[in-house]
């Protein structure tokens, strides 16, 4: 770009959607290109097109995007040129002067179906780089690329809404075969389609615009809910955007329950009988479903819409019906008639076949005896031979013994007994008892003493009894080990066929012999054995020992001292015995040490013995005795005599002990056993703990002194110089006691905040009490806490103490006051202040409760000791019951929220981040009003007859909604009289509706159809003009029925006019009723009245009892107006009223 030119660009717009989604911007200057032609003006072209690939170039595939506006401005900003681009894309700028230029693309223009995608050469403001165009050139390289945008789509449901909540909740499952259709605002069909085995539907690639749909459920389904949908099916008009996904169009149903069911019976096993084929037809013959029967013969429809049904049984081939509910002898149903709800169950058929059942099991053996890995094939057949099935089933009862198949071939797979079961299709078995047993041999022989050494077992050479035989497998593995018995026998019985070896080990005294069995080192070569007994492995051996017989000693008895060394001389006899050596054993080394060789040496008091034994375990005793060479005198004791220190004596003094000479000393003194007093300078003494007993320096007087240091226990030793000890004793000092008397404290109150640590500074007094010791104790460690070294950390709010005590029960006592480090305030609070939340808080609230800003939440603050907010991040809130009250996440405002969820209490715990309780309150939440949301009645529609009685059972939902009165109004009480509770009585034949109204006006109607009460009521004319000669009765004026009539009209006849004689019957009319189409009783059942007797005159001598016992009302008629009254007598109630007019 020339810098002497001052430019300007005008018409600024914005690019939407540049640099958004992906898209790809080219670099400018890179992608210009210029064509020169020598003494031309300059031209401008590119095209905006259809990116496909996204590279930000035009390729030969990628159509071109037309109408999309370019305006080409000078540097001056002043307008020169404007383009729009062609079908294929291109815009061009012709015969365009040399100088420098800018391009801004107007983007109102862009295609609404389309999106920007990349560019090249423009920026985000719609305005390209500036360009020369040089006198012969063509410039290019300002393009957009756009790629099409996608139609919406919508994924919905329909689904069996089985608690009619309008939702899919879990269990409800999606409904298939429903056909959906999409349809645009003209009423035109733009798609359908089918929901898919989960209820799911789809449309996709939607144009954007205005649509509807309708769904059209199965006949076994009706639409119960549908946020978006109407009872007929069909949505709202709704709006689609392009790439939008709408998802709300979900459809709930209710899939029929009604059912068909029943059982197929076999007559003779009384079992049911399976895979009978069962077909379904509606009244018209449409073959609906089939089904065939289950193993207990049971077979359904299910699911069925509502219409008339038959059933058809597919009776097997061979069978016939015998017994039938519900059917015919041809296996067709009665036809059936289904609503919604209807369970038409017990259509059930008993058929009868002509099978020929078998009765036993011929086996040709029942016990089988076999070894592992024997096979073989159980030979068995059904009777009678024909018998319709003969099928055998064979089964194992332990399958790691015994294999089978299914025909009836076996083999033997391990040691073991086992039952194979053989059964025929009707369940008659036989068993056969399978005992299986390895194939095994047995290895046995002596091993014997060879007395003339030729390696052979011969008469006379006994058995050798002691000698270990181990049998090994062929790799080494040892199978089993014995011993030879008395006899020298060793028996290897029930031992699996294979290759073995044996090794024998002879007991002392005897060397083996090699024979033909065994080599030199007692092991035979490999035996092959078979199910066979072997007893050829004979093992000679040599006896080679002379036995000691007897020990001589020099002493039995040794009595010694400590210190004093000696041997032990004993001879072996016989002098030729095989092996002379002895063994010496003392049965106490810390009394007498015996060497190998004999030689001893005392080295404590006491009595032991020495045992001499030989190699055959000939023994000798002797008894050693053992003393002290001195004697050790406690001296010097205040108000006692001297006492000899015994073994292991226990010496117990107090740390304040001393001797007579005033000194803090223990004073002993040695003597031998002439009583002479010894030097003790000859002996070592130490203390196991010189920190209670140190020994103190010889002082050249003959005594030996101990020192007294401190409390506990010490165990004295004195040894000669050999080391061996002379005495050992115990001195156990105890302490005298130097009691506390009291305690220094340097604070007696801690006022402090939850969180806080601290220490106890306490000491004992007097400074040198024996016991220092101090014990602290909180009375509440909920509100603090204290260890053993007196440390303290203040847990929760309260006020409590520490008891400071020393061992011997001297006492201090602390006061402590814990408070929290925060306020707690409830805010926003509607039409009351704010609230600071105490320990142990109630707050009341309901469900409905809301904040002053309209949330379901309650809204706290926390504030320190200066008032100043603290954010409440830094503590944890815990709710003990998070489905009454749950915490919601911190939002940054300095507010602790806590949502309402339902009705109940739920703890809030208010923590430090070292876990301390800072608060704790109570919310309780009260359930406020629940308004009905609707109401259903169990019939809809009731028919019934005059005088008939009965209630409607209305449902208010939800069924915890507060108030569930209802009320009940009929639309016409002179049929239909509905009461307070819902009970109803029809009055008269007609219709009425009665409306169920809810507490808060939701609706519902009944329809009541109320039929008359009687079948037929028929009204004639009856004269007989020749009643002495059994003439015809003439009729006149005959209604045929007058059941659901309340008026008549009568024709005044002049036959009414007739009066009865000899010749004549009277002239009079008679009215007829039936019940069910029955006469009734007008003498025991019902009774009439009539208003005007003028008109209509029962008082006639044709109304007899025997008229009125066949329904019958007979009157005269007269002109005018009367009304006949018919009551049950039951229970008096009026039953027909008929207004009559006679003119």
């Amino acid at each position: 770009m020339q810098n002497n030119h001052s430019f300007k660009k005008l018409g600024k717009t914005t690019l939407v959607g540049t640099l958004a989604l992906g898209m790809m911007v080219t670099p400018i200057i890179s992608s210009i290109q210029a064509n020169a032609a020598e003494g031309t003006k300059g031209s401008i072209s590119d095209a905006m097109f259809e990116d496909l690939n996204g590279n930000g170039q035009k390729d030969a595939n990628e159509a071109g995007i037309s109408g999309i506006k370019i305006t080409l401005f000078n540097d001056q900003g002043v307008e020169v040129a404007t383009a729009t681009s062609a079908a294929d894309g291109s815009y061009n700028f012709d015969n365009v002067d040399e100088g420098t230029y800018y391009m801004h693309v107007d983007t109102a223009t862009f295609p609404a179906n389309y999106k920007l995608f990349t560019t090249q050469g423009f920026g985000s403001d719609g305005n390209s780089s500036y360009f020369h165009v040089a006198a012969g050139e063509t410039v290019s390289g300002y393009h957009l690329g756009f790629y099409k945008k996608a139609g919406g789509s919508i994924s919905s449901t329909v689904f069996n809404d089985l608690n009619i909540n309008g939702k899919q909740d879990e269990g409800e499952a999606g409904l298939s075969g429903a056909k959906v259709a999409l349809y645009n605002v003209s009423g035109e069909k733009i798609a359908e389609t089918t929901t898919a085995a989960d209820g799911s539907y789809t449309f996709t690639n939607i144009p954007a615009g205005t649509y509807y749909e309708h769904v059209t459920l199965p006949k076994n389904a009706k639409l119960v809910s549908g946020e978006q949908f109407g009872s007929d099916g069909n949505t709202g008009y709704f709006a689609v955007n392009s790439e939008q996904q709408i998802t709300n169009l979900n459809v709930g149903a209710k899939i029929n329950t009604a059912a068909i069911s029943g059982t197929i019976t076999d007559k003779a096993s009384q079992q049911g009988m399976k895979d009978v084929e069962m077909v379904l037809y509606t009244i018209d013959g449409t073959r609906v479903a089939s089904t065939t029967t289950d193993a207990n013969g049971n077979y359904k429809f299910a699911n069925l819409a509502e219409d008339f049904y038959y059933v058809h049984a597919i009776v097997p081939d061979g069978d016939s019906v015998v017994d039938t509910r519900g059917f015919g002898m041809d296996a067709y149903s009665y036809y059936i008639q289904i609503g919604a709800d209807t369970q038409a169950d017990n259509f059930n058929l008993t058929l009868k076949g002509n099978t020929v059942e078998p009765t036993d099991i011929v086996v040709n053996t029942d016990n089988i005896a076999a070894k592992v890995g024997d096979k073989g094939k159980i030979d068995a057949s059904v009777q009678p031979s024909d018998a319709t099935d003969k099928k055998l089933t064979y089964t194992v009862s332990d399958p790691s013994i015994l294999s089978v198949d299914a025909d009836g071939n076996w083999t033997a797979l391990a040691k073991g007994e086992a039952d194979i079961t053989v059964t025929t299709a009707n369940g008659i078995s036989k068993v056969i008892h399978v005992v299986v047993s390895e194939k095994v041999g047995e290895l046995k022989s002596f091993v014997f003493e060879d007395t003339n050494k030729n390696g052979t077992k011969e008469a006379g050479e006994a058995g050798v009894s002691g000698a270990t035989v181990v049998l090994h497998g062929a790799d080494g593995s040892v199978v089993a080990t014995q011993t030879t018995d008395a006899n020298g026998q060793y028996d290897f019985k029930d031992v699996p066929v294979g290759t073995y070896y044996i090794v024998v080990t002879a007991p002392a005294g005897y060397d083996i012999k090699p024979n033909h069995a065994f080599g030199a080192d007692g092991v035979t070569g490999y035996i092959n054995l078979t199910e066979s007994t072997v007893t050829s492995y004979e093992c000679a051996v040599i006896n080679n020992v002379i036995p000691a017989t007897d020990i001589t000693l020099d002493a039995t008895n040794i009595n010694t001292t400590i210190g004093v060394a000696g041997n032990i001389n004993a001879t072996v006899s016989p002098s030729n015995a095989t092996d002379k050596s002895l063994t010496y054993t003392s049965a106490n080394t810390n009394i007498l040490s015996v060497a190998a060789d004999g030689s001893w040496e005392a080295k404590g008091e006491g009595t032991t013995t020495v045992t001499v034994k030989t190699a055959n375990n000939v023994t000798k005793t002797i008894t050693v005795t053992v003393t002290s060479p001195i004697s050790v005198q406690l001296k010097n004791i205040p108000s006692y005599s001297d006492r000899t220190i015994v073994p292991n004596d226990q010496l117990n003094i107090t740390t304040d002990y001393v001797n007579t000479y005033g000194a803090h000393d223990l004073d002993f003194k040695y003597y031998d056993k002439t009583n002479t007093e010894v030097n003790p300078a000859s002996y070592t003494v130490t203390s196991s703990d010189t920190s209670i007993i140190s020994v103190k320096a010889n002082q050249g007087d003959g005594y030996m002194r101990l020192a007294v240091k401190a409390a506990g226990s010490s165990v004295i030793t004195i040894k000669d110089a050999k080391g061996n000890i002379i005495r050992q004793f115990t001195v156990n000092v105890t302490q005298s006691s130097i009691p506390a008397t009291d305690i220094t404290l340097d604070a007696t109150n801690i006022d402090t905040t939850i969180g806080n640590a601290g220490k106890v500074n306490a000491s004992v007094q007097p400074e040198n009490a024996t016991d220092k010791s101090l014990t602290y104790t909180s009375a509440n460690t909920n509100i603090l806490s204290v260890a053993a070294d007196g440390s303290w950390e203040a847990k929760g709010e309260g006020t409590t103490t520490v008891t400071v005590k020393t061992a011997n029960n001297v006492t201090k006592t602390i006061t402590v006051t814990v408070t929290s480090p925060i306020s707690v305030q409830l805010k926003n609070i509607p039409s009351y202040p704010d609230r600071t939340i105490v320990p142990n808080d109630q707050l009341n609230i309901t469900t409905d409760y809301v904040d002053t800003y309209g949330t379901h939440d309650l809204d706290f603050k926390y504030y320190d000791k200066t008032n100043t907010e603290v954010n409440p991040a830094s503590y944890t809130v815990t709710s003990s019951d998070t489905s009454i009250i749950s915490v919601k996440a911190n939002q940054g405002d300095g507010y602790l929220r806590l949502a309402v969820k339902a009705a109940g209490s739920s703890i809030i715990t208010i923590k430090d981040a070292k876990g301390n309780v800072i608060r704790q309150f109570t919310v309780n939440v009260a359930q406020g009003a629940i308004l009905p949301t609707g109401v259903t009645v169990a019939n809809s529609a009731v028919t019934t007859k005059v005088a008939s009685t009965g209630s409607i059972s209305a449902t208010v939902q939800p069924a915890n909604a507060t108030n569930k009165a209802l009320t009940y109004t009929s639309s016409n009480p002179d049929v239909l009289k509905v009461n307070p509770d819902g009970s109803w009585e029809a009055m008269n034949n007609g219709t009425a509706t009665v409306t169920v109204k809810t507490s808060n006006g939701l609706t519902t109607t009944v329809t009541f159809t109320v039929q008359a009460y009687f079948s037929t009521i028929l009204e004639q004319g009856n004269f007989n003009p020749d009643k002495a000669n059994g003439g015809a009765v003439t009729y006149y004026d005959s209604i045929a029925d007058l059941s659901a009539s309340d008026n008549i009209t009568l024709t005044y006849n002049t036959l009414d006019a007739k009066v009865a004689d000899t010749t004549q019957t009277n002239g009079r009319r008679q009215f007829i009723f039936y019940v069910d189409g029955n006469p009734v009783n007008f003498n025991t059942d019902y009774s009439f009245s009539i208003s005007n007797s003028t008109v209509l005159n029962s008082d006639i001598s044709n109304n007899t009892e025997g008229a009125r016992t066949s329904g019958h009302i007979e009157v005269k008629v007269t002109k005018g107006t009367s009304k006949i009254t018919v009551t049950r007598t039951s229970d008096g109630k009026v039953v027909k009223t008929i207004n009559v007019i006679v003119q």
